[in-house]
C-alpha cells in the first residue's frame, strides 16, 4: 500500500508549512499476512492536522450534549391513529388515546397519520412565551395545535412539505411557540404525518433556554460541518500530491457524510437547496445510499478487501453496489419506500463491514488497530441508528449521535496512522531525556514521597468524613421525598372517593359527608339550608328505547345541567345513585330553595339532551326540603324526608316539585 510520509526541510530550506515536502515509500508486506501492514514516516505536519481533529471531537461531544433532554412535561405523550379527525373529535376521544411508552414517542416507518397530545397542567408552566422544539428534521407534516383551558389558542405549521420561511418559527427544526398564562392548563395536539421514521423528541422550553440552545447547537453544528468539508479539502490535495486512491475515496466518504448530515439536520432546506421541497424529502434516502456505498468503497480501499482474503467479497460489493443503485433509483421511487429500502440496507452492510474487519485486519499494527477501533464505533452507530428509526429501541442523543461520534474517529484514523512513526521517534527522544532528568529528580523524589502520602492520607480521611455528610443529607432529602409522595398519593386517592366516575360530580360518600357539617354549621351559626332531591322521569324507558350507553350519557347530560344552573360557588349538586341527584343548598331558606327547584326542573326540561347521536327531551321531579334552625337536624331523617318529597312529585304526575311537610 502506498501512503503519504512528510520528511523535514534542510537547513536553509524556508521557515514555513511548506517547507515539508512530500515524499513516498512502498512497503511490501509479507505475503503470508493478510490486511492493512502500514510503516509510517511523518513530519510534524501531522501534530497540529490530529490535534485538529480531536478538536473535532471535543466538538461533536458538545453538540451530542444539546439534543434533547429530558423536562418536567416529557413521557407525557398519548398517541391516537388518525382517521380523518378534527380537532374537536380528538378531544373527545379520551378512550381511544395510548400512551406512549417512550419519553419520546417513535413509531417507526409508518404511512399513517397519528395524532399526539400532550396535556399541562395549570401552574406547571410559569407565565411566559414556550417553545414546543422536535429534534427531528425529517417530519413530513406537523400541524401544531395550543388548547388554553379549553380553547383554541394557536395554530401553526412546519415540516419538509413547508419551506423554513413559510413557519412561523423560522428554524431547521420543527418549533412551534405558543404563551403560557398564570392559573391556566394546556393541551398540546400535533398531528403529524412523515414519510421517514415517525418520531416525535420534543422538549418544551421557554424562550431564552431555546435561543440559547438554538444558537449553541446552530453554532456547533456549523463549525463541525466546516471542519468536515476542510478534512476533506486536505485530503483531496493528498491525494493530488500521493495520487494515492485510499485518499479518494476517503475524501468521497466525507462529502457523503456531509451531505446526509444536512438532510438529516434540515439545513440544506434552509441554506442550500431552498425551496426545492421535492429534492428534501428524497435527499435523505439519497444520502444514505451514498454514505453506504461510499464507506463500503473507503473500507475495502483501506483493507484492500479481495476474494483471496475475504469470502464474502462478491456480496460486499453487491451490498455497494445496491447502495449507488439505490441513490440513482431514488428520483423514481416511492418516498417512503426510498428511505425504508435505505434504512434496511444500513444492516447488511454494518454485518459485512465488521465481518470484513475481523477477517482482512491485522491487529499487530497500531493503524490497523486504530481504524477498527474508528469504525466500529461508527458502524455501531448506523446499526443503532438503523434500529432507532425503525422504532426498535427509544430515542436518545445516543441512539441518534453515535454514528457522528464514530465519524469524528474514523476522520482522525489517517492522520494517527501517518503520524505513527513520527510519534515512535519522538517517544524514544523523550525518554532518553526522561531517563536523565529522572536520575537528576531521584533523589528529591524519595524525600517528598513521605511528604506526599502524608497529604494523602489527611486528603482521604477528609473525602471520608465529606462522603457520610453527603450521604446523610442524601437519606435526609429521600426520606422527606418519600414522605410527600405518599401524602401525595393519599390526596389523590381521597379524591377519586369523593368522585362519581361517571359525571365527575361529588358522589353520595361526599354529599352524606358534607351534610353533615352544614347540621353542625346550622346549629352553630342558626342558619338554615335546603335538600333538593332530583329524580330523572321515565328514565326505564330512555335505557329501554336507546340503550344503557345512551342512558348514561343522558346522566351526564342532565348532571352538567344540574351543575351550570346553581348559581352560587357554596351550593353542591351530587350523583346520589342511578338517574338520582341530591343539591345541597347553603344558607337558604324555603322560598329560595323552591325558586332554585322551579328553575332546574324548567331548564332541565326546555333544553334537549343528545343521547346515541338523537336529541330527545327528559324531565325531573325534584323533592325538597327546607331545614331551619329551629328544628332537631337529624341527616337520615333530612334525607328520608327530602326523599318522601320526591316520591310526592312523582305521585302528582312527574317533572314537578314538591315541597317537604315536616
Amino acid at each position: 500500500m502506498v501512503l503519504p510520509a512528510l520528511r523535514p526541510r534542510p537547513v536553509n530550506a524556508p521557515n514555513s508549512w511548506w517547507g515539508w515536502r512530500t515524499r513516498l515509500f512502498i512497503v511490501r508486506s509479507n505475503p503470508a499476512v493478510t490486511g492493512c501492514n502500514l510503516h509510517l514516516k511523518t513530519g510534524d505536519s501531522c501534530v497540529p492536522n490530529l490535534i485538529a481533529r480531536f478538536s473535532l471531537l471535543l466538538l461533536l461531544l458538545v453538540f451530542a450534549s444539546t439534543g434533547f433532554a429530558a423536562n418536567g412535561v416529557q413521557g407525557r405523550w398519548s398517541i391516537l391513529q388518525d382517521q380523518d379527525f378534527t380537532l374537536h373529535q380528538v378531544q373527545s376521544a379520551d378512550n381511544e388515546w395510548q400512551q406512549s411508552k417512550w419519553d419520546s414517542p417513535n413509531l417507526g416507518f409508518t404511512s399513517k397519520t397519528y395524532w399526539f397530545r400532550l396535556q399541562i397542567d395549570a401552574d406547571e408552566l410559569k407565565a411566559g412565551r414556550w417553545y414546543l422544539w422536535i429534534h427531528n428534521a425529517l417530519l413530513t407534516d406537523v400541524q401544531f395545535s395550543v388548547l388554553e383551558n379549553g380553547v383554541l389558542q394557536s395554530e401553526q405549521r412546519a415540516g419538509t412539505r413547508y419551506g423554513v420561511y413559510r413557519r412561523t418559527v423560522k428554524n431547521r427544526l420543527p418549533s412551534f411557540e405558543f404563551l403560557v398564562q398564570e392559573n391556566a392548563a394546556y393541551e398540546i395536539y400535533l398531528k403529524v404525518t412523515s414519510t421517514s421514521a415517525l418520531q416525535i423528541p420534543a422538549q418544551v422550553v421557554e424562550e431564552s433556554e431555546y435561543i440559547t440552545k438554538k444558537e449553541l447547537n446552530d453554532t456547533t453544528l456549523g463549525v463541525f460541518l466546516g471542519i468536515l468539508v476542510a478534512m476533506a479539502l486536505y485530503n483531496f490535495v493528498l491525494y493530488l500530491t500521493v495520487k494515492d486512491k485510499t485518499f479518494l475515496m476517503y475524501v468521497a466518504h466525507v462529502c457523503c457524510f456531509v451531505f446526509f448530515v444536512l438532510s438529516w439536520q434540515g439545513i440544506g432546506p434552509d441554506y442550500l437547496w431552498v425551496g426545492w421541497v421535492e429534492f428534501q424529502q428524497r435527499s435523505i434516502s439519497i444520502a444514505t445510499f451514498l454514505a453506504i456505498a461510499f464507506s463500503m468503497l473507503f473500507c475495502g480501499e483501506f483493507l484492500k478487501i479481495k476474494a483471496a482474503n475475504f469470502s464474502g467479497y462478491k456480496i460486499f460489493n453487491l451490498v455497494r453496489n445496491l447502495g449507488l443503485l439505490g441513490a440513482l433509483m431514488t428520483p423514481f421511487m416511492n418516498e417512503q419506500w426510498a428511505i425504508i429500502i435505505a434504512s434496511t440496507l444500513t444492516f447488511p452492510a454494518v454485518i459485512l463491514v465488521l465481518q470484513a474487519m475481523w477477517s482482512c485486519a491485522s491487529f499487530r499494527y497500531r493503524p490497523t488497530r486504530l481504524f477498527v477501533l474508528g469504525w466500529m464505533l461508527y458502524v455501531f452507530g448506523a446499526f443503532s441508528m438503523g434500529l432507532n428509526k425503525f422504532g426498535f429501541v427509544q430515542v436518545l442523543p445516543a441512539t441518534e449521535n453515535m454514528v457522528l461520534w464514530g465519524a469524528v474517529l474514523d476522520m482522525i484514523l489517517l492522520c494517527i496512522a501517518l503520524g505513527d512513526k513520527y510519534h515512535e521517534e519522538r517517544n524514544l527522544k523523550i525518554e532518553a531525556q526522561e531517563q536523565v532528568i529522572g536520575a537528576v529528580q531521584k533523589e528529591a523524589d524519595l524525600k517528598q514521597l513521605a511528604m506526599i502520602k502524608e497529604k494523602q492520607a489527611r486528603q482521604a480521611m477528609a473525602k471520608a468524613v465529606d462522603a457520610q455528610e453527603a450521604y446523610a443529607l442524601v437519606l435526609e432529602r429521600r426520606v422527606a421525598e418519600r414522605t410527600r409522595e405518599l401524602k401525595d398519593t393519599l390526596q389523590e386517592l381521597e379524591l377519586i372517593s369523593e368522585r362519581d366516575a361517571l359525571t365527575k360530580l361529588k358522589n353520595r360518600r361526599f354529599f352524606n359527608s358534607a351534610l353533615e357539617k352544614e347540621i353542625e354549621k346550622g346549629q352553630r351559626l342558626n342558619t338554615a339550608f335546603a335538600i333538593l332531591m332530583i329524580d330523572i322521569d321515565h328514565f326505564k324507558s330512555v335505557n329501554d328505547s336507546c340503550g344503557h350507553i345512551a342512558g348514561d350519557e343522558c346522566i351526564q347530560a342532565v348532571a352538567q345541567l344540574l351543575q351550570r344552573n346553581l348559581r352560587r360557588s357554596e351550593d353542591l349538586v351530587c350523583r346520589y345513585g342511578g338517574e338520582e341527584f341530591v343539591a345541597l343548598l347553603s344558607n337558604c331558606d324555603e322560598n329560595r330553595a323552591m325558586k332554585m327547584a322551579e328553575e332546574l326542573r324548567a331548564r332541565v326540561a326546555e333544553c334537549p339532551i343528545s343521547c346515541a347521536g338523537q336529541r330527545i327531551m327528559v324531565t325531573v321531579s325534584i323533592g325538597v326540603l327546607a331545614a331551619t334552625p329551629a328544628r332537631k337536624l337529624v341527616q337520615d331523617q333530612l334525607i328520608n324526608e327530602a326523599d318522601m318529597a320526591l316520591y310526592e312529585a312523582k305521585t302528582m304526575g312527574r317533572n314537578c316539585i314538591c315541597l317537604a311537610s315536616g
